[in-house]
């Protein structure tokens, strides 16, 4: 029954990783509490300092079905989020923005992922559709991806 609810949610927020670049000033919460936003944020953080790091604890934040799509590839393992290569980099959140209606939520966040050594940055944005399952939370569709090089 949540499934087409979520294709739809899912397909809208694909759309909006490849739009212009805003900055969202405050998290919303719909139906839910500022605490679950949190939560989710937090979920969010943790996969993408994960997936920078290769750690293979970012498994553990999935659901077994989720779907992973960067650059318009699907990514199984990392790195899963566009613009991030495993290694000495490390991933900063620029602006993020969580909306959770009963046991769905979903976070656009605005990142950046620096190599000192190679002095080197990239920037991404990113839909994560999360879903309340048990107790947790877990990430059952994110979709990144990198701004065209003429957006600014």
């Amino acid at each position: 029954m949540l499934r087409p609810y979520m294709c739809i949610v899912a397909l809208s927020m694909a759309c909006a990783c490849v739009s212009r670049t805003s900055r969202p000033g405050a998290t919303t919460t719909i139906g839910g509490s500022a605490e679950g936003t949190s939560e989710v944020q937090a979920l969010v953080q943790l996969a993408l300092t994960l997936d920078a790091a290769g750690d293979r604890n970012a498994d553990t934040l999935y659901a077994a079905d989720a779907l992973v799509v960067g650059n318009a590839r699907i990514r199984q393992a990392a790195p899963r989020f566009a613009g991030i290569t495993v290694g000495a980099g490390r991933v900063t959140i620029s602006a993020a923005n969580a909306t959770i209606e009963g046991r769905v939520a979903w976070v656009l966040v605005d990142y950046r992922w620096v190599n000192p050594a190679e002095r080197r940055a990239e920037v991404g944005r990113a839909t994560v559709i999360c879903e309340r399952r048990g107790e947790s939370w877990k990430i059952v569709h994110a979709h990144s991806s990198q701004p065209l090089p003429w957006e600014p």
